[in-house]
């Protein structure tokens, strides 16, 4: 099954996906000071631990952090973009790092989007549903080459007819081997037999609160209450067209889209 995830790599280690295969030790302590990082001038209220598999889309007033040493993940609404590259600096640049990865997917619009930063210089960025290419920089890796040359196509359904414009493989598919290629796993179902499982990644969850306010015990007991699929108040059901994500509160406080 397709899955929806947004999600940030730091890395800083020689073998990610030997790392994460042999299993990570999660640091709840750093990924509380590195909330605190990424949110100045905000208050990031600890709300227990997920998998990674189950936070990989939080709700607009949340995000989730796992740190394991070398490798560090957050998840967060600010990373729904169909522009990877350009991500706030304060993010990409918030842990030093060999290496930065961003995957950004959305199974009802068949979007994916992909980054890897190297030292702090953009390698490659980009981002298409399967008829438009939002994104395209950067040198392709090896990996692009099977996609880009028809070797996953895009699958119809019985009756539809390919679009001509169309890209030569799904983009899902595509971010997705980005992350296999880079990190050995993928969020999609069935998992491949290579594929670490990401219900195995533990994050710390932290809620989003404005300056000033006070935390209080139904924090903790509520706070993912309002589950992954929690919305900004838009309703797209009826729109007979899914659009992209549209920027939720903690979005809109680093100033994407309009502040309510």
């Amino acid at each position: 099954m397709a899955a929806k995830a947004s999600m940030l790599w730091f890395v800083n280690s020689n073998d990610p996906v030997a790392a994460i295969r042999q299993g990570l030790q999660h640091d709840p302590a750093a990924a509380a000071s590195l909330a605190g990082a990424l949110c100045p001038g905000l208050v990031a209220v600890p709300i227990g631990e997920r998998s990674l598999a189950a936070a990989a889309t939080p709700a607009d007033d949340q995000l989730f952090i796992g740190v394991y040493g070398s490798l560090v993940v957050v998840t967060s609404p600010v990373l729904s973009t169909t522009t990877p590259s350009a991500l706030p600096e304060s993010w990409i640049s918030a842990v030093p790092s060999d290496a930065v990865v961003v995957l950004h997917t959305e199974p009802e619009s068949s979007l994916g989007a992909f980054a890897r930063w190297e030292n702090g210089t953009l390698r490659r960025s980009f981002s298409a549903d399967p008829v438009t290419i939002h994104e395209n920089t950067g040198l392709p890796f090896i990996f692009e080459g099977p996609f880009w040359a028809g070797e996953h196509p895009l699958v119809y359904a019985d009756g539809a007819k390919p679009d001509p414009q169309a890209l030569p493989f799904h983009p899902q598919e595509f971010a997705e081997q980005a992350i296999r290629e880079w990190l050995g796993f993928r969020f999609t179902t069935p998992l491949g037999p290579e594929d670490s499982d990401p219900e195995h990644i533990v994050v710390t969850g932290f809620a989003i609160r404005p300056a000033g306010y006070q935390p209080t015990e139904a924090d903790v007991e509520l706070g993912l209450s309002t589950g992954p699929d929690a919305s900004d108040g838009d309703d797209h059901s009826d729109s007979g067209e899914h659009q992209p994500h549209s920027p939720g509160r903690v979005a809109r406080w680093f100033g994407f889209g309009p502040k309510s």
